[in-house]
């Protein structure tokens, strides 16, 4: 299987990166939601946990954006 090759929001200019980054933190909202609503178990319970990790990777990568753009 080739690899493919994506970009990382350090190659897209900064505004575009933090487009991209808002796009899937609001993708990650509206599943976190979704889980939500379907009742708590164990399995939920990751899914959420895991949902909030990638959020808090989202704002880091947030906040290292805005600061080289200061």
């Amino acid at each position: 299987r080739a690899s493919r090759s994506t970009p990382s929001t350090s190659s897209l200019d900064p505004i575009a990166a933090l487009r991209v980054l808002d796009a899937v933190d609001g993708t990650l909202d509206a599943l976190r939601t979704d889980a939500l609503h379907i009742g708590m178990t164990p399995e939920i319970q990751e899914l959420i946990r895991r949902i909030d990790t990638y959020k808090g990777h989202l704002e880091r990568q947030r906040s290292e954006l805005l600061h080289a753009t200061a």
